[in-house]
């Protein structure tokens, strides 16, 4: 298990917050039919990425340069964390990641937004709960 920093309390905080403002903006978004599920897709798993790399910073991980959801968790895993009790849907949006933004999704089923809220609420919660806020 890795131990915090004030460094790492820090970047997890800036991160928190980025993630908040994302989450922002998938609640937003979601409601609009004419924003398409990539952009709304994008940033949800940027929320839950940024929520990940947070509790990463806060126990004094190395951060991971990568986009994938289901690899962060499985950092956290290794490392000890308590991961959120959604975490196995999680990884659904890791399609919508920087690198697949200039990809077609054309395999990708139309994004479920109420869920992907609750998923991100969910997560939101966890994080707090856990960064102490």
């Amino acid at each position: 298990m890795s131990s915090s920093t004030p460094e790492g309390a820090n970047q997890a905080a800036v991160l928190a917050r980025k993630a908040k403002a994302d989450a922002i903006a998938v609640r937003e978004l979601a409601g609009n039919s004419e924003i398409t599920d990539e952009i709304v897709g994008f940033h949800a798993q940027q929320a839950i990425e940024k929520w990940l790399k947070a509790m990463m910073a806060s126990r004094g991980m190395d951060q991971a340069r990568i986009h994938d959801i289901g690899r962060l968790l499985q950092l956290l895993d290794n490392d000890g964390a308590k991961l959120p009790d959604n975490a196995g849907h999680l990884d659904d949006l890791t399609i919508y990641a920087v690198p697949m933004r200039y990809d077609e999704l054309l395999d990708a089923e139309p994004l479920d937004r109420e869920s992907t809220i609750e998923l991100i609420d969910e997560v939101d919660r966890w994080a707090r709960n856990l960064l102490g806020e």
